[in-house]
């Protein structure tokens, strides 16, 4: 009786349970593919701006290598792709796709929901849009982004996508309200197959 009480208890709380709570998913993401890929000058040679994308949705295996590239573990202590200041890897990294608003989590190499819904406008309608958060009162935060960026030019170039870097300014700010207290977005990566 006790038992299905509980049980009883918990539907009912699930039930009443706010959104974001019944929202808590993680996908798990394919292991990046370190082998493959341009070489470095080749990959530095065709890297460009393209703005015309597809909405067509990234394989899960190619969205895993393009998110390692950008700020994955790439070493046993922790370590990134990407450069950090004095090793505090105080960057996140949001994926903005068809099916909602993700937060990259690369200890697990995994996604992270945090809402069901994607992002709408002013973002591009892209396969998928990087969004780059930082502290606020991190020096350094520009500078990490523009490094997280850089791999993923370099990425797509390699793999064939095109993308596009946007700036966020303070105006923008509302779009990013599921940012925690005292992170700012200060830019935005589109990527998809050019169209």
């Amino acid at each position: 009786m006790r038992r299905t009480l509980s049980a009883s208890l918990l539907s009912a709380a699930l039930l009443l349970s706010p959104p974001s709570a019944v929202l808590a998913e993680t996908v798990t993401l394919p292991a990046p593919d370190t082998t493959g890929g341009l070489p470095l000058m080749q990959a530095l040679a065709q890297r460009k701006t393209i703005r015309n994308l597809s909405k067509e949705p990234l394989d899960q295996a190619t969205l895993g290598s393009l998110l390692w590239a950008a700020w994955g573990q790439n070493r046993p202590d922790g370590r990134r792709t990407a450069p950090s200041a004095r090793n505090r890897q105080a960057l996140k990294l949001y994926v903005n796709k068809a099916d909602g608003l993700w937060l990259y989590d690369a200890a697990g190499h995994r996604l992270e929901r945090i809402a069901a819904k994607p992002l709408g406008d002013p973002l591009d309608d892209a396969a998928v849009v990087l969004i780059f958060a930082v502290p606020e009162d991190d020096p350094y935060g520009g500078m990490h982004i523009g490094s997280v960026y850089q791999n993923v030019g370099l990425f797509c170039a390699s793999a064939g996508l095109g993308n596009v870097v946007k700036a966020s300014t303070a105006r923008d700010a509302s779009r990013f309200a599921f940012l925690p207290d005292g992170w700012r977005a200060l830019a935005t990566q589109s990527v998809g197959k050019p169209r």
